[in-house]
């Protein structure tokens, strides 16, 4: 995957501009540079090839942008509406919930697209906020028992308050956190301090702690249980299935019955 960009920027480089009908100076020299496989594909590509190329460029653009959008209304429909919200939902309200959804993320979308100007920062900006808020909930639901979610929704909104309040200089957001070491450097500010990786750890901690009291209250009845909208306590209750039952006394039955047969024979 990284083979070819590396070959499209080599050749990027090492053309003379000044002979196509792009000219001078380079799109580096331009600020040009996250627009080089596009202009690539124009300027030094028969118009056959070209327009393949943008083509091809469009639809994976528009499938990854149509998935994205479509899981995250997802989610948002199914796993919070209709498992939280409104347990009642009907089919029809879901649906509703998901156009919506798809809308106000597409909105969001379209806002941090003419905020940046690097479709590099975004990609770098996403792989980051996965790191510190994603990644501490697979570490909980793998290796860290009973976990539930209202720890997980606590993690997830602390962290993003603290990456949030770290800035940044992408979506020219200035931080409110100053973390030892930042400092100003030609008007932007530049944070030494691994703040994205101590932003992980306390949402990894706030996960455990938020998951572990709020049992702990339920169990103890601190906090009434027609608060838990969640349903945390009626799954760490819940009975053994039927089929389950059934399944073991006939095991039990079977056992019973066949061994005399066996010893009998």
């Amino acid at each position: 995957m990284v083979i070819p960009s590396v070959l499209i920027g080599a050749v990027a480089v090492s053309t003379d501009w000044n002979q196509t009908s792009y000219g001078l100076p380079t799109p580096n020299e331009r600020g040009e540079s996250s627009m080089i496989l596009p202009i690539v594909l124009q300027y030094l590509c028969p118009t056959y090839v070209s327009v393949a190329g943008l083509g091809a460029i469009a639809a994976a653009v528009m499938s990854s942008a149509d998935s994205a959008l479509l899981s995250a209304s997802s989610m948002l429909a199914h796993n919070i509406y209709r498992k939280i919200l409104r347990k009642k939902a009907t089919e029809k309200e879901v649906v509703c919930i998901m156009r919506v959804s798809m809308v106000v993320f597409g909105t969001a979308a379209a806002g941090l697209a003419f905020l940046s100007n690097s479709v590099y920062d975004l990609w770098f900006l996403s792989g980051e906020l996965v790191y510190a808020l994603l990644f501490p909930q697979l570490c909980c639901v793998l290796f860290i028992p009973n976990t539930n979610t209202y720890g997980s929704a606590a993690g997830f909104f602390f962290g993003f308050l603290l990456r949030l309040l770290a800035g940044e200089s992408s979506l020219k957001i200035p931080p409110v956190i100053h973390y030892p070491g930042c400092s100003l450097v030609d008007g932007v500010y530049v944070q030494l301090f691994p703040f994205k990786t101590f932003t992980m750890l306390l949402t990894l901690g706030t996960i455990v702690v938020v998951s572990y009291l709020v049992a702990f209250l339920f169990k103890r009845k601190v906090l009434p249980r027609r608060w838990d909208i969640c349903s945390i306590m009626k799954e760490s209750e819940a009975p053994v299935p039927l089929p389950d039952i059934e399944e073991q006394i006939g095991l039990q039955i079977n056992i019973v019955y066949i061994n005399p047969i066996e010893i009998h024979t």
